[in-house]
């Protein structure tokens, strides 16, 4: 598995709210689109079709640590570290 950044505005974008940014892992750039647009339909209560993929913020790798911006870990190392938290 690789790792993929995506950044998806949606209906949140006319409210003035940045776009959200998506790590995910996935075997290509496609199955990382489609697991990060699904991820961002379910958690942000949005429609498939009014959200969009930023191209020049979608590549292949980590952000940069210093890229300014705050982004969502989904891949699975992250996603089970963030259940564990909080539990005796």
């Amino acid at each position: 598995m690789k790792t993929f950044t995506l950044t998806i505005a949606g209906t949140e974008q006319f409210d003035g709210e940045a776009p959200y940014t998506w790590v995910v892992e996935a075997t290509d750039v496609t199955s990382a689109m489609n697991k990060a647009l699904a991820h961002h339909a379910l958690s942000q209560e949005q429609r498939l079709c009014d959200l969009e993929i930023d191209p020049l913020h979608t590549f292949e790798g980590l952000p940069a640590e210093n890229c300014g911006y705050h982004w969502n870990d989904l891949r699975s190392a992250a996603v089970v570290a963030d259940s564990a938290v909080g539990r005796d």
